[in-house]
């Protein structure tokens, strides 16, 4: 599934859709005019002492020890990631700890084994992946390697996840032990995080919901709350697309962390309350649960009376996943999403169309049904945007009825790959008009509602 985000001001929005070197030390010679001393017979002795030495060390000292093949240490790190699965799923910190070098990073992994084992894993694997990157090699830091991580969490994945780390490894005491998972970035490439990568984690399970966030369980328990009830609204309203197992949701404690766990650049997520992640077109078993991520910065700044509606439009891009197809154009499938979160809100017309209202006002009118580019952006307009889609999907809900909207999402969705217009298709098979016709009385439903609300606002002013 596209990425879906969702904010307000109130209720506005914007679409948006992972050092340590080693050095060889040489030996260092002694200049002779450090042992030399004055006088024939001491230079002498001197001399025959240096030349004893010398001898004796080289008859004592091993060969040196060859270096390893590349073969011998691919083994020797996959026989560690080997171990530290075991331990993950054994929860065994001992042995998991085992597998690191002294130091720092050593002392990190074990918040990081705490944290994973505050979390329901049903299955762990780590390995090397088949092929590195040129740019590990031209990185300079010996023994870096990209690693396959794979793990499910038990109750809410159906499908293995996937994530890409890039972990050092130093031989000690004939293993291959890891110290570091920062030199990636010196080779320009970046490592996946989660979030029990950015500190201590709390794990509260709700009755529809595994919320895994920092900050403690009080923190989490009202998120927990709030997903349970949009999980409950979601299946009733889409149960038919298939949907109907727990949500995951993710805490973070700033947006910096948000913005972090999804590889987005500093600052593009400022606003965004929320946002859904996961794969479209895909049925509940057959990909990894979506995980509804939380941007504390903005939801913090939003009414509480606001809080369920960004829950129940997320949770509708999750329960409709499998049929968020490429084929679905974002009005419909945001529009969806508002239409279930604005249901039995008590959150009031000129909240919710503010910017319509403002923009009708202004001369505006709307042309044609929302396209991508619509989405993109700050202010008013992409908030107007996300309020026309709303009202494209409530109309057809109030016109056709709830079973008509679900079925028309289904069968843009569910077109058959190469249908020249599977909007199109849906209006007619669904609905027996076309986007012609629809876009008509839309644009005219719209023009009401932004009326409507105007009126609306000059009586509260």
């Amino acid at each position: 599934m596209r990425p879906s985000v969702s904010h307000h001001r109130p209720l506005r929005r914007r679409y948006a859709s992972q050092h340590f070197r080693l050095i060889a030390r040489l030996g260092q010679r002694v200049p002779a005019s450090q042992w030399l001393q004055s006088g024939p017979l001491r230079v002498g002795a001197a001399v025959l002492a240096v030349a004893v030495a010398l001898l004796a060390a080289r008859c004592a000292a091993p060969s040196p020890a060859a270096a390893p093949t590349e073969e011998e240490v691919r083994a020797g790190a996959t026989a560690t990631l080997a171990s530290r699965a075991i331990a993950v799923t054994n929860h065994d910190k001992a042995a998991y700890l085992s597998t690191d070098a002294a130091g720092w990073f050593k002392d990190a992994d074990a918040q990081r084994f705490d944290n994973l084992a505050a979390l329901p894993v049903a299955e762990w694997s780590m390995q090397l992946a088949d092929t590195q990157p040129e740019a590990l090699a031209k990185a300079g830091v010996p023994h870096v390697y990209q690693v396959t991580e794979t793990y499910e969490l038990s109750g809410v994945d159906f499908q293995p996840v996937t994530v890409t780390r890039y972990l050092t490894f130093v031989q000690h005491g004939g293993k291959w032990l890891l110290s570091s998972d920062r030199d990636g970035a010196k080779a320009g490439l970046r490592a996946d995080t989660q979030i029990w990568d950015q500190g201590p984690v709390s794990v509260v399970r709700g009755s529809r919901s595994l919320v895994i966030g920092l900050g403690g369980e009080q923190r989490l328990k009202p998120f927990a709350d709030l997903a349970d009830h949009a999980a409950g609204k979601a299946a009733k309203v889409w149960g038919a697309a298939g949907w109907s197992g727990d949500v995951l949701v993710l805490v973070p404690n700033t947006q910096d962390q948000v913005e972090t766990l999804l590889n987005a650049s500093p600052g593009s997520l400022r606003g965004v309350v929320a946002i859904t992640a996961g794969e479209g077109g895909k049925s509940l078993t057959g990909a990894p649960a979506s995980r509804v991520l939380i941007n504390p910065d903005a939801f913090n700044a939003e009414a509480p009376d606001a809080w369920q509606f960004f829950f129940d439009h997320e949770l509708t891009h999750v329960a409709t996943r499998a049929w968020t197809t490429a084929a679905v154009p974002l009005w419909l499938s945001e529009g969806a999403a508002d239409y279930t979160g604005y249901l039995s809100s008590t959150i009031s017309a000129d909240r919710k169309f503010l910017e319509l209202a403002n923009a009708v006002g202004g001369g505006w009118k709307p042309e044609e049904l929302p396209v991508t580019d619509d989405f993109h952006g700050d202010g008013a307009a992409v908030s107007r945007t996300y309020q026309i889609s709303h009202l494209a999907c409530a109309y057809i809900a109030e016109k056709y009825g709830q079973a008509k909207l679900v079925a028309f999402y289904d069968a843009v969705g569910s077109a058959p790959e190469g249908t020249a217009d599977p909007v199109d298709q849906a209006f007619r098979t669904v609905l027996g008009t076309t986007t012609k016709d629809f876009t008509v009385k839309w644009r005219a439903d719209v023009l009401a509602e932004a009326t409507s609300v105007q009126s609306l606002l000059k009586k509260k002013s």
